[in-house]
C-alpha cells in the first residue's frame, strides 16, 4: 500500500496525516511528522517529530542565522540529520506503516535524507507520505508513478481522510511487520 498526499501549503496536509496516525492507534507507525512552529496567529518555523520516539527538533525556523534559505526560513539540516533520518531509518526496521510528511525544498537540502527515503522508496513497507503540490524532484516523479495520489482542498479533507484510512485498513494485515 503506497498513498500519497500533496497539496497547497496549509492546505492540511500534515494535519491528515495526524488524523489517519491517532484513527490507527493500533497500527506501529514509524516516519516523520512536520508541524507548524507558531507566535500567535504567525508561522515562524516548522518542527519535525520523530513518530517512534517522540523526539522532536526544529525543521527550519525564521530566526535561524544559518543553513539553506527556502523562502523566509532557514533550514536546519542538524536536525534533519539528527532526527528525520534516523527515524526512517528506525521505521524500516520496526514499524508496519512509515510516514514521511513531508518531502519537499526545505528537507532535500539533506543528501542523507534524500538517501534515507530512497531507501524507504525501495522498501516494501506500506507507506503513507505528503509532497507538496507543483514541486518537482527525482523522488517526487516516482511517487507519482509508484503510488496511489490524492490532492488535498479544503472541499476534499474530510473526504480524503475516510477513503485513505480504509484503504489503509483494507490493504492488508498491518499486525505482522
Amino acid at each position: 500500500m503506497r498513498i500519497a498526499i500533496t497539496g497547497a501549503p496549509g492546505s492540511g496536509k500534515s494535519t491528515l496525516c495526524k488524523r489517519l496516525i491517532e484513527a490507527l492507534a493500533s497500527v506501529k507507525i514509524g516516519g516523520i511528522l512536520t508541524q507548524d512552529i507558531r507566535e500567535g496567529r504567525e508561522r515562524v518555523g516548522f518542527k519535525i517529530l520523530d513518530l517512534l520516539t517522540g523526539q522532536r527538533g526544529v525543521l527550519a525556523h525564521r530566526s535561524l542565522t544559518s543553513g539553506p534559505r527556502v523562502g523566509r526560513y532557514r533550514v536546519n539540516l542538524t536536525d534533519i540529520e539528527r532526527i528525520a533520518v534516523p527515524a526512517l531509518e528506525r521505521a524500516l526496521c520496526e514499524a508496519q506503516l512509515i510516514v514521511i510528511d513531508e518531502i519537499a525544498p526545505m528537507e532535500l537540502h539533506s543528501p542523507r535524507f534524500i538517501e534515507a527515503v530512497t531507501r524507504v522508496l525501495a522498501s516494501s513497507k506500506d507507506l503513507l507520505v505528503t509532497f507538496k503540490e507543483r514541486f518537482e524532484h527525482p523522488l517526487i516523479a516516482r511517487i507519482r508513478t509508484e503510488f496511489s495520489v490524492f490532492t488535498i482542498t479544503p472541499s476534499t479533507r474530510d473526504g480524503l481522510f475516510h477513503t485513505i484510512f480504509t484503504m489503509i485498513q483494507s490493504s492488508r494485515p498491518l499486525g505482522k511487520l
